[in-house]
């Protein structure tokens, strides 16, 4: 039997991991694009520690370019006590666009967490008083687990290895769907793939919608099929929220989907922006479905990272996932049109150079570099 919790914001979801690695018997396997060395950082740290010397297998598996800031002395302890490290992609020419953004905890075979999470202080509030980020995990129980335990392990595999002996010139990746009944599903995908099967658990959600669809995305400048099936969606009765942040970690993704905001309006949707702090949440609610995980709705989530979403039919599970959904609309802002259409020029412009910077020359320049691998 599998059994689906959701965690949210990163107090909670620490306690649990925290504990969870603190129970492990066996394996503690972790999968993280950020890992910072500051106050949370180090206390997690210190927990894989402990249990690499309960004789625990703990392997830990960090993007080169998200924890760049990272030295290799941080794990030195770890190292000594049994555990195992390595680096996804070490950072040199060619291999810079290609990143393992996906975030995932697996303990002793039958727990796992995935979700948005990073290891860093943002995520549970900084010892400044900052408020932490919004995201959200999901804890994941059952024998389930033991298919995302393999997909961890191609990924361990694939880190040292270059981009030309992973990437398939025919159609159709290696990775596509993992298939675990009509409850529980969990989709991965990488620049490799030809078919991207994040992007279609996307779309096939929004196409699916009945009643609603809640939408809360940290970055959001989806490819044209997405954005045609969210307008479908609305033409067809069913009720569109899109929820944003009004302060982004990375500005030019915060005016390249504001430069959306006129066109989601206009076909009826909703735009609301979270007004507490950073909202850094990858969730999707669409009537009793919900979608969690590492990709956002957008271009590089679709061609360039690698990405794992796990998708649930389950009416318990929805309902509260709307319910922390509408939770957040409270302290957020409604966008209206008569308003958005009165913005001053320069912020439309702005918003026009960002999203062709982040949706037309980010994914011409690391498809070039796909290319250049065959020659």
């Amino acid at each position: 039997m599998t059994t689906i919790s959701l965690l949210k914001n990163g107090v909670e979801a620490f306690l649990a991991m925290c504990a969870a690695i603190d129970s492990a018997r066996a394996c503690v396997a972790l999968e993280m694009y950020i890992f910072a060395d500051d106050e949370t950082g180090r206390e997690f740290r210190s927990h894989l520690i402990a249990a690499a010397r309960r004789r625990v297998q703990v392997m830990v598996l960090l993007d080169a370019w998200g924890s760049w800031a990272l030295s290799n002395s941080f794990w030195d302890e770890f190292r000594d006590a049994g555990g195992m490290l390595r680096w996804f992609r070490p950072i040199r020419k060619g291999m810079l666009p290609f990143r393992n953004h996906r975030k995932l905890l697996l303990i002793d075979r039958h727990q796992a967490f995935i979700g948005g999470l990073n290891i860093a202080n943002e995520y549970r509030g900084g010892s400044d008083g900052d408020l932490p980020w919004r995201d959200n995990v999901l804890e994941i129980g059952g024998e389930e687990v033991e298919r995302l335990r393999r997909s961890f392990l191609r990924m361990w595999s694939r880190a040292v290895l270059p981009l030309r002996n992973l990437v398939k010139r025919i159609p159709g990746g290696r990775r596509q769907k993992i298939r675990t009944g009509t409850r529980v599903r969990f989709f991965e995908s990488g620049p490799e793939d030809a078919v991207q099967p994040v992007r279609r658990a996307y779309r096939q959600l929004v196409r699916r919608a009945r009643i609603s669809i809640d939408l809360a995305m940290s970055y959001f400048y989806p490819p044209g099929r997405i954005m045609r099936e969210l307008k479908r969606a609305v033409r067809r009765g069913v009720r569109v929220r899109l929820l944003f942040p009004r302060k982004n970690d990375v500005p030019i993704a915060l005016w390249a989907a504001r430069g959306l905001y006129g066109r989601l309006l206009r076909a009826g949707m909703e735009v609301w922006e979270y007004l507490p702090g950073m909202l850094h949440s990858k969730l999707a609610i669409a009537d009793d479905t919900v979608i969690a995980g590492s990709a956002n709705m957008d271009i590089r989530s679709g061609k360039i990272n690698y990405e794992m979403v796990v998708v649930v039919t389950d009416t318990d599970l929805a309902t509260k996932a709307k319910a922390d959904f509408t939770a957040d609309l409270k302290q957020a802002e409604q966008i209206r049109l008569d308003d958005w259409k009165n913005r001053p020029c320069t912020e439309k412009l702005k918003e026009r150079v960002s999203y062709w910077l982040l949706a037309r020359a980010d994914v011409f320049i690391s498809r070039m570099e796909i290319m250049r691998k065959y020659r």
